[in-house]
């Protein structure tokens, strides 16, 4: 065959292949241009019609474009009928219609992590849409339905599920199930269900006495996060199924783990952590050839560990720990060869040897959490290579391990209160500086930091020795701790040194309770990104820094502009000598601001009214004068500092420590975590006017105290709006007129004082209130009712009682003067002192106070009982 023969014989052979492509293609590309069924997508839009789209993510979902096309929508694509509907995590709002199981041919529907707050099964307006009219008769074919995450979602019927019957895998976590008692009979009747994850729905009834339910196709059950608070229910081990994954961690479990466990042979995947289970753990478990995943942390376990525990050869994920075990960990941990992750805390000790980690070839993670010691060989080269150590409380030291230092892959690393201290410095950072994340705390190492690098993203180092200046930090570290050391000299080199041409990336830094001298010198950009920083009780002075934690030092002077910190969130500038005005250029996205203390005089500025992310404002105790700006807005998230840490490799969020000090009715208090309600303390100045109601409105507030200042007018009527109010201070003003009924609405209010003002009438009660001592009204001489001694019967002959008393004036009187007499003797006595001591001011008044309502309610039942002496004389 010539060329030209065979150029034509492949050319006629490229024609075949495309006809024969074009016979499969074509009719696809037809279909797909095909109108979705009528039915779907009427479906859709009574689906479309109740819900709350703020990003406009439904926007596509019109008669412009038939329904295959719309967002979050599958269609078959020879039929054109919609198969799928996938709207997960988009905002949406309103309303779940049930509409969407009419489509007959959808077999998977996800609605999870949106915002909805009902669902309902018919709708009127739209009936005539919906065919057929049976409005069960086509849910047979969805196979995958998860509603979970709409925690606002409150389900009161779950009836509708059963006739699901074609249903495979139902996850409705995080939704409200609190009424649904049967809820395990519902899910018993879908006979092809093959997962089922109810974590965190509320549920209180697991039915442990119930001894068989027919789950007959059932792999998987995750039922963590409830509240069950009962034994391990019969139920559970005479599934017919071969269930290989069950989840029943944090549910207030109790009682001890059946042998029936046995029955599940194939089970792999056993979670019954953060529970109260008691007894030892059975040497039987070590008979369950197949689990792969076994974690009985946080439990009430006693007894011993058994060795039989060596046997479970497929284990790749382990855990145990309570605080009743006792004894040593048994040599057979080490024929684990396929385990990559072992967690073993609680009250176990002893040592540790070669033995203990002899096969452990695929080992990455390590967690021992026990005063366990350690008998190695200097040289030992253990057999694994692993991403994470967790050794804190553990007795390594005086020295460094030296296996440690064979671990190439290591990204985590916590050595806290272990005893340790390098004796190779050099060595010793070297090998950290590779680390992702490194924790040393309340160790006895006793270096010089002035000359080291650090370079982890995430670092701390504090109750240490160290000493010397700062160390430098490369534009790798995101979170430094250093407090609690002897660190001295100033704070320049850190903050503004660059390491090559990258900035710093710093985001947190806490090197309070040392020893540096000197300023906070203006470092421009370099420090631009930093969130907190945290310098309280060293010996700074001079003139105002840089923002943050900077309370218990001795700065002095005016505020300076600070707007240019723009992702600063947290200022303390508390108990140092600032005067002037209220800082006014502050950036916007401030969460916290804390000038307790201080001298600041004039107005609360309105510029404060700007801050959209302001959840804490302290401003108490300084020489504040005006109103209350109307305009303070707290109603914004719950958050403060929410926000996860990356250096590229991933975040870091689930290490982050955040915590600071604020003030809740007049008791510091150190707060830990990412989410805080917020607290407004306007507190011990010399505001006046009436509290504006818009201050009520403030629906995301915990806390508020405007005690001691010259408020005056009503109690706004409002107040019960408040719904997360948790203590409210309004003592010691001119507050006049009734106490608001709506101020029994507040379900949360634990502190409560209106003492001091001229409040009149009965006072309110129910909710909250009954729980209050007549301390939150003392001070009040037109109060009446409980918990007063005052009865607000008397009121009405209140002309008559005075007349009875008249006669007792001299004794009145005479106890009085008394008083008085003992009273101004005792201020006499100290006021020398108190002017010039402001903490024994402060203190001093405190006490005085306490006395006062002390003296209060002496006076009140001693004349309460004369009365009653008087009326059983008549």
């Amino acid at each position: 065959m010539n060329e030209s023969t065979m150029d034509c014989f492949t050319s006629k052979v490229s024609v075949l292949l495309l006809l024969l492509l074009s016979a499969v293609v074509l009719p696809k590309g037809n279909c797909r241009t095909h109108s979705c069924n009528e039915n779907d997508q009427s479906a859709l839009l009574i689906f479309k019609h109740h819900v709350v789209d703020p990003l406009d993510y439904l926007s596509s979902w019109s008669d412009e474009k038939h329904c295959c096309a719309w967002k979050g929508v599958q269609c078959d694509n020879v039929t054109g009928r919609v198969t799928t509907l996938d709207l997960n995590n988009q905002y949406l709002q309103g309303e779940i219609n049930l509409s969407l199981l009419q489509i007959q041919f959808l077999t998977y529907l996800n609605l999870s992590c949106n915002s909805f707050t009902a669902l309902s099964l018919t709708n009127s307006n739209y009936q005539s849409l919906v065919k057929p009219s049976n409005a069960y008769a086509n849910f047979s074919s969805l196979k995958y339905l998860d509603l979970s995450f709409n925690e606002d979602l409150q389900l009161d019927n779950l009836q509708w599920l059963s006739h699901l019957s074609s249903l495979q895998c139902l996850n409705l976590s995080a939704i409200y199930l609190e009424s649904q008692t049967n809820w395990l009979q519902t899910m018993a009747m879908l006979p092809s269900l093959l997962e089922l994850r109810l974590s965190m729905c509320r549920l209180k009834s697991i039915s442990p006495s119930v001894k068989f339910v027919n789950f007959t196709s059932l792999l998987t059950l995750d039922l963590s996060q409830n509240s069950f608070y009962s034994d391990l229910p019969y139920w559970l081990f005479n599934i017919s199924s071969d269930i290989s994954h069950i989840d029943l961690s944090s549910n207030g479990l109790r009682g001890q783990i059946p042998k029936t466990l046995l029955n599940l042979r194939k089970l792999k995947s056993l979670r019954l952590d953060d529970n109260g289970l008691t007894g030892p753990i059975p040497d039987w478990l070590g008979e369950h050839q197949h689990l792969q995943h076994l974690n009985l942390t946080e439990n009430l376990f006693n007894g011993s560990f058994p060795s039989s525990l060596g046997n479970l050869s497929s284990l790749t994920q382990f855990g145990v720990s309570s605080d009743s075990l006792s004894g040593s960990l048994p040599n057979s941990i080490g024929q684990l060869f396929n385990l990559r992750s072992l967690y073993i805390g609680g009250s176990l000790s002893g040592v540790l040897s070669e033995k203990h980690f002899y096969k452990l070839f695929n080992l990455e993670s390590l967690v021992l959490l026990s005063a366990f010691s350690f008998d190695l060989d200097p040289n030992w080269i253990p057999p694994f290579q692993l991403h994470e150590v967790d050794l804190r409380n553990t007795i390594l030291g005086p020295t460094f391990p030296e296996w440690l230092y064979t671990q190439r892959t290591l990204e985590t690393l916590d050595v806290s209160s272990s005893g340790i201290s390098p004796t190779n410095a050099d060595r010793f950072w070297s090998f950290l500086a590779n680390v992702r994340s490194i924790r040393l705390s309340n160790n006895n190492i006793s270096a010089d930091l002035s000359n080291v690098t650090l370079n982890s993203a995430y670092i701390i180092m504090d109750q240490n020795n160290f000493t010397g200046g700062l160390p430098l930090i490369s534009s790798n570290v995101l979170y430094l701790d250093l407090s609690y050391n002897f660190l001295s000299g100033t704070i320049s080199n850190m903050l503004c040194s660059r390491l090559g041409r990258k900035m710093n990336t710093l985001y947190y830094l806490d090197i309070s309770h040392n020893l540096l001298t000197g300023g906070i010198p203006d470092c421009g950009e370099n420090c631009r990104g930093l969130t907190l920083l945290k310098i309280n009780n060293n010996k700074l002075g001079g003139e105002i820094p840089p923002p943050m934690d900077l309370h218990k030092n001795n700065f002095s002077g005016n505020p300076l502009d600070i707007s240019s910190f723009k992702s600063l969130a947290y200022l303390n500038l508390a108990e140092n000598n600032f005067s002037g005005v209220v800082p006014t250029k502050i950036p916007k996205s401030i969460q916290g601001l804390i000038l307790r203390g201080n001298e600041f005089s004039g107005n609360i500025p309105a510029e404060l009214c700007s801050l959209p992310s302001l959840r804490i404002l302290d401003l108490s105790q300084n020489k504040l004068s005006g109103s209350i700006p109307s305009c303070i807005y707290f109603n914004g998230p719950y958050s403060i500092l929410n926000y996860s840490l990356s250096d590229g490799a991933g975040t870091i969020e689930s290490h982050l420590k955040f915590s600071f000090l604020y003030y809740l009715g007049g008791r510091g208090v150190e707060y830990e975590g990412g989410w805080v309600l917020g607290t407004l303390d306007l507190s011990t100045n010399n505001l006046s006017g009436e509290i504006p109601p818009q201050l009520f409105n403030l629906t995301r507030l915990a806390g508020l105290n405007l005690s001691r200042n010259h408020l005056v007018g009503k109690i706004p009527s409002n107040i019960g709006g408040m719904t997360n109010l948790e203590w409210l201070d309004l003592s010691n003003n001119h507050l006049s007129g009734e106490i608001p009924a709506a101020i029994s609405k507040l379900m949360f209010l634990g502190l409560l004082n209106l003492s001091y003002n001229d409040l009149s009438g009965e006072i309110p009660s129910g909710g909250q209130l009954d729980t209050l001592t007549l301390w939150s009204y003392i001070g009040n001489p037109k109060l009446c009712g409980a918990p007063l001694l005052k009865n607000c019967s008397e009121k009405v002959n209140e002309e008559k009682v005075n007349h009875e008393e008249g006669s007792n004036d001299s004794l009145n009187e005479s106890l009085y003067i008394g008083i008085g007499v003992g009273y101004f003797a005792g201020l006499c006595g100290v006021w020398y002192s108190l002017l010039f001591h402001r903490a024994w001011r402060h203190k001093y008044f405190q006490f005085l106070d306490n006395i006062l309502d002390w003296l209060y309610v002496f006076v009140a039942l001693k004349l309460n009982k004369f009365r009653e002496l008087r009326a059983s004389s008549r």
